[in-house]
Order: C-alpha cells, then structure tokens, then sequence
C-alpha cells in the first residue's frame, strides 16, 4: 500500500464524523487563552454574533468559490459539488446563540480527494507525484486536478483579518484544511 492509500484508510477512520456526510477538512481559531478568556468574550453577546456573522460570511463565499472550482476542474461533475458542504462547529458542536464558531470545514464526497490528488484505481500518489500501479492504466495519464487548496489559500487571510478584528488573541489552525500537506 502506497502513502496515499495509507494515509487515505488512516483518514477515514479517524475523521469521518457521520456516515455519508462526506469527509470533513477543518480550519480550528484557537488560542493560548483559555476556557476563561474564551467565556469572558462570550459575554459580549453583539461581539460574539457579529464574529459568526462574519465568519459565516466567510464559509458562504469560499463555498461559492469551491462550486466554481469545481465546475471549472472537473467537467463531469455529477457528485461532488452536490456533496460540498460548510460546517460551523463550537467545540465539535453546533454552535448554539452566544457561542463562539471555533471551527469552520468543509465536507464533500470522497472522490474529491482523489480528483485533487490526481488518484484512484490503478494510480496512487507517492513523493507528490502520481504513479501508475496497475498494468493496464499505462495507457492513460491521469493528473490532480487542484480545486480545493488553492481556492483555501486565497481566502484564508480574509479569515484571518476576521478573527483578528475579534479577537488578537486567536489564530487560525490551518493544518487540517489543505489536502496537499
């Protein structure tokens, strides 16, 4: 088994929040504040739904921008943008009125991922490039098809400026929202 496929099997496992409701890539804000802090900002309740305004805001338009990245990648689409998804969590729950969005991700179908990584049957990924794994697949060239990251990339300092705004305290956590790293 390839690193991709190791890591594929890994991730399914450990991330997979409800079945069927796809493969769930996360931005976290944390801080080194703590529990305290966090219920000290909690307090000003016109701060804390003005912050989820934005950073709903913020979800909408990267989920726009994902839809045309789709559309412009992919010319058979038939799942995947049906599958995208935007997920608000407080603490890996819905957040409910005066609570702080503490994460913010991206569900889709799993094909997803092997669209962007230029992977599945018979092609796997090892060192960042894709190799052919089955005798057959010779023949055709399958290439990654990058729609997710880069549409992430540029919109993650517009998050940034949000939570900044809010509170300078906290900070993006961005290891678990690109597929490339």
């Amino acid at each position: 088994m390839g690193a991709h496929a190791e890591r594929m099997a890994g991730y399914g496992k450990r991330n997979r929040s409800r079945k069927g409701e796809g493969y769930p890539i996360e931005v976290y804000i944390e801080g080194d504040t703590g529990i305290t802090q966090q219920w000290e900002r909690q307090q000003d309740r016109k701060a804390v739904a003005a912050f989820n305004r934005r950073v709903r805001a913020w979800g909408t338009k990267v989920n726009d921008a994902l839809q045309y990245s789709i559309a412009d990648h992919i010319a058979e689409d038939n799942k995947l943008s049906a599958s995208l998804k935007t997920n608000y969590r407080h603490w890996g729950k819905t957040p409910q009125a005066g609570q702080e969005i503490t994460s913010i991700g991206f569900s889709f179908e799993e094909a997803g991922l092997y669209v962007h990584l230029g992977v599945g049957r018979g092609y796997n990924r090892e060192g960042g490039t894709v190799v052919v794994t089955k005798k057959h697949n010779r023949d055709m060239i399958r290439k990654p098809k990058p729609w997710f990251d880069p549409v992430i990339e540029n919109h993650i300092e517009a998050l940034q400026q949000i939570v900044i705004d809010y509170c300078g305290d906290l900070f993006i956590n961005t290891s678990h929202i690109l597929i490339n790293r």
